[in-house]
């Protein structure tokens, strides 16, 4: 799922109509919001922070992003909208440098990157839009969205994500995960873990490859989907009422839980 394919708009717009640019080599959090406006967030060359702002042509201070800081957090926030112009967007360059806490926010448009970054903290409210990430270290990583679609190439830390009926696809995790969304499926591959792992759906399916090495307590159910494993040392059995179940601890301490639960959908296990 690439940028492009996730954007619906082709950038048209080629000359930014704002441009913000910030020292933020001592800054310790850091929130970005806007409304329709795509994020595409990218590597800075320098200690600066800059915003291109690509607004369709609107020309004021009043449209441009407003500056809030106080010494806690500095926040940036999208200027004055008539309308919802979903082909607006925001490049945001960030220095590859800062390891601050990352807060980016859109109403209606998606977040995007092709970087890899190292974040003390970084949370992500898309509402409407997709989000898709590249490799992505922090000890949480948090993700919420509505009804688009969530995709992580890696995740290192403890990764929560949220969605309504947006499917999500994490190819790699290595620490833990809470993966929740209601009619859509959970696809996610864990290659290392410390942490627990909670999946929760109520019609999409869930489908998890576990570490091989690791240790883990297993207890899963499904109330009227079917459960399948390829992974020796789970069972699986079929309670009144046709709902299935699966538990089982596999390796040696310290084990990690592993929680499951569907009203519908299938679990798989690999």
């Amino acid at each position: 799922m690439s940028t492009n394919t996730m954007n619906n708009s082709l950038l048209s717009q080629t000359e930014p109509d704002n441009i913000i640019s910030m020292d933020i080599s001592s800054m310790k959090n850091l929130q970005i919001g806007y409304q329709a406006e795509t994020i595409y967030l990218k590597a800075s060359e320098d200690n600066c922070l800059v915003i291109r702002e690509y607004i369709n042509g609107l020309s004021g201070t009043e449209y441009y992003a407003k500056i809030s800081a106080n010494r806690f957090k500095t926040t940036i926030r999208y200027g004055r909208r008539e309308e919802v112009n979903r082909k607006t967007y925001a490049e945001v360059f960030l220095p590859k440098s800062w390891h601050g806490e990352l807060n980016l926010s859109s109403l209606y448009g998606n977040i995007l990157t092709e970087e890899d970054w190292v974040l003390e903290r970084l949370d992500i409210q898309a509402n409407e839009g997709a989000v898709s990430l590249k490799t992505i270290q922090a000890p949480r990583i948090r993700i919420s969205t509505a009804t688009s679609p969530v995709q992580v190439e890696k995740a290192v830390g403890f990764l929560d994500v949220h969605t309504v009926s947006g499917p999500i696809h994490i190819d790699s995790i290595a620490g833990g995960a809470k993966l929740a969304t209601s009619n859509a499926p959970i696809v996610a591959s864990f290659e290392s873990l410390n942490n627990i792992i909670e999946c929760t759906t109520l019609n999409g399916i869930t489908s998890l490859v576990l570490p091989k090495e690791s240790g883990i307590k297993v207890d899963g159910v499904s109330k009227r989907g079917r459960i399948s494993s390829e992974i020796e040392g789970l069972e699986i059995k079929i309670k009144p009422g046709n709902v299935s179940c699966v538990t089982g601890i596999i390796g040696e301490e310290p084990w990690q839980n592993v929680r499951l639960s569907s009203i519908n959908g299938d679990i798989y296990l690999r």
